[in-house]
């Protein structure tokens, strides 16, 4: 399907997501976020922001750092120039695919419900590109519905889906991440609106083993605190 297909399914789509506003996955999203560490100074490059719910949720946060989000859609992207004013903030129409930030020093990417969407034959290109764009820091955050959801939607309710809507296997989604040298740090599953209805991933450059101990981290306080728990294990644990 060419992008003109898609970039006009997504111009019609505006009303539907203002009528959607922040809901349950927007807001989890910006709560997934905030727990990896999103602080007023970040760097966010935000792929597939839609109309710019959660834009307007990051813009909450970030004061000193930068935002930047891309959409495919025109209107869109159009809509959340109209609404979001802030001068950290930049907003352009852009395939996700193939786009070069004009941010530099990225702390987070993120692809909130987006790879789903976005053919299966360009995911190489797109996770090439993702590779091209990190640095050691950078931390990219997807989420997308589990394959076993989205098969179900294609079964049951066909009506609900986009112009683009696929189940996308993990394994397919790891060999992707791999061979384009960045690697898988953490995988959940988790549920939203129904019992493992989606997968969120955690994904940084592949970078060489170092051993960092935990308790060189660690303050004095912390220190002590550790020492008593684990004496407390030992105690109520004796095996002899």
């Amino acid at each position: 399907m060419d992008n003109k297909k898609v970039i006009e399914f997504y111009n019609e789509y505006v009303d539907q997501q203002q009528d959607v506003g922040i809901n349950e996955r927007i807001y989890e999203m910006y709560r997934r976020l905030k727990k990896q560490g999103l602080h007023p100074g970040s760097n966010i490059l935000e792929l597939g922001c839609g109309i710019g719910t959660l834009t307007y949720l990051l813009a909450k946060t970030v004061k000193s750092g930068c935002i930047e989000s891309v959409d495919i859609s025109t209107q869109s992207i159009e809509f959340a120039k109209q609404r979001l004013k802030q001068r950290n903030l930049y907003l352009e129409a852009h395939d996700v695919v193939d786009y070069i930030p004009k941010l530099k020093n990225i702390d987070f990417i993120t692809l909130f419900d987006v790879i789903e969407h976005i053919p299966m034959e360009r995911h190489d290109e797109l996770f090439r590109n993702l590779a091209k764009i990190v640095n050691d820091k950078t931390v990219i955050l997807i989420n997308i519905p589990s394959p076993a959801a989205i098969q179900y939607d294609i079964d049951n309710n066909p009506a609900a889906l986009q112009v683009i809507d696929q189940p996308l296997p993990i394994e397919f989604i790891v060999n992707n991440i791999v061979k384009n040298g960045l690697s898988l740090l953490s995988f959940e599953n988790h549920s939203i609106w129904a019992e493992n209805d989606y997968q969120f991933f955690i994904i940084g450059r592949n970078k060489k083993y170092t051993e960092n101990k935990l308790s060189s981290k660690r303050n004095f306080f912390e220190k002590v605190v550790n020492k008593i728990k684990r004496t407390f294990v030992q105690l109520r644990h004796r095996y002899k």
